[in-house]
């Protein structure tokens, strides 16, 4: 599946999740084949994206930062242990132990240069929490710490939200430049609530905690809860991982494209990011990833079929219309090895 634009929705597409409503409720459930006709409704309500299946996927060989079988079971992991903890008791979290262990062989267990396929997507707090630490244990291994350090990197992603099941205020896919700052103040509380949380669990490494406190904090001072500098490398690790999944989900700020995304941490407005950090993370993450659709500088429209060893260069197939009016694919582009052809835009 992929997220489309609104504005780019023919009809025809297939939806891969059910279009909501401000307050949760299915408008338009998943599977339904759009109609022309529906595209100004959806517009109308101010929906700007949505997903929808991916009718070239028998094409395609996404690189998964972890097979999704793993991920889905880390998530329902995170998500018993948390739920477990937050209404039976405070129930000891120890357990995050053994998860921030085996996310840290995984990463070990990957090819050194391998590109990973990360899409835009709609995602509650557990998918987050597991691919923040993904993402931020693979910037660890990039930047050749130790194996004592990833596992507390790992502990302290696997918690650091856990202030967020404490507020009331709705944070997925919300632009909060624009909210009552009444809603903002309470958001803002998620990070002293979740270290406030964590203050019996006495296996957690200082680091850890502070990553759980700091995680929105920044280089810059102009981060929360202190605006304080961010000192530590674990933490600023978990800084700019955390604002890159947050955009491409939609976890506490309007989700954005893949590409959008790479602009905005790439950009580092207001130097907020450890410029190290952020190259790290790029390189790791395909700027195209696998399933999206792209024009190219030769004025051909095709697809994004597998990753190279460069980010920004993957290999795709170009459509070509069939005798039936069907696009099909054919044609396949090493970008990383043909010079002459690059990407000029998504579409």
């Amino acid at each position: 599946m992929r997220i489309k634009a609104v504005s780019s929705l023919v009809g025809g597409e297939v939806l891969a999740e059910p279009i909501l409503t401000e307050k949760n409720d299915i408008l338009i459930p998943n599977g339904t084949r759009l109609k022309p006709d529906y595209v100004p409704l959806i517009e109308s309500l101010g929906i700007e994206s949505v997903m929808v299946e991916d009718p070239y996927e028998n094409y395609e060989s996404p690189n998964s930062i972890v097979d999704p079988a793993v991920f889905n079971k880390y998530v329902e992991k995170v998500r018993r242990l948390m739920e477990s903890h937050i209404y039976h008791d405070g129930k000891s979290l120890k357990k995050f132990e053994i998860i921030a262990n085996d996310i840290v062989h995984d990463i070990n267990d990957m090819p050194y240069d391998v590109i990973v396929d990360i899409k835009e997507r709609n995602s509650d707090l557990y998918e987050h929490t597991v691919m923040v630490t993904l993402l931020s244990v693979l910037v660890a291994r990039k930047l050749k710490l130790d194996e004592k350090r990833k596992y507390n990197i790992a502990v302290g992603c696997l918690l650091h939200d856990i202030g967020l099941c404490f507020i009331v205020t709705r944070y997925k896919n919300r632009d909060f430049s624009n909210a009552d700052p009444a809603e903002f103040f309470e958001y803002k509380k998620h990070t002293i609530l979740g270290y406030s949380a964590l203050d019996e669990e006495s296996w957690i490494a200082p680091i850890s905690m502070k990553m759980v406190l700091s995680h929105h904090e920044n280089i810059a001072c102009t981060g929360f809860p202190m605006k304080q500098k961010n000192k530590e490398l674990e933490c600023r690790i978990i800084q700019a991982c955390d604002a890159f999944d947050s955009l491409i989900s939609g976890m506490e700020c309007k989700r954005i494209c893949v590409q959008e995304a790479i602009n905005q941490i790439k950009e580092n407005d207001g130097g907020r990011y450890d410029n190290k950090i952020i190259k790290c993370l790029l390189s790791s993450v395909a700027r195209y990833p696998v399933g999206t659709t792209v024009k190219t500088n030769a004025e051909e429209e095709g697809v994004v079929v597998s990753q190279t060893v460069d980010s920004e260069n993957p290999i795709i197939m170009i459509f070509e219309n069939e005798n039936n009016g069907k696009l099909m694919l054919h044609n396949r582009l090493n970008l990383m090895l043909d010079k002459n052809i690059s990407i000029l835009q998504v579409i």
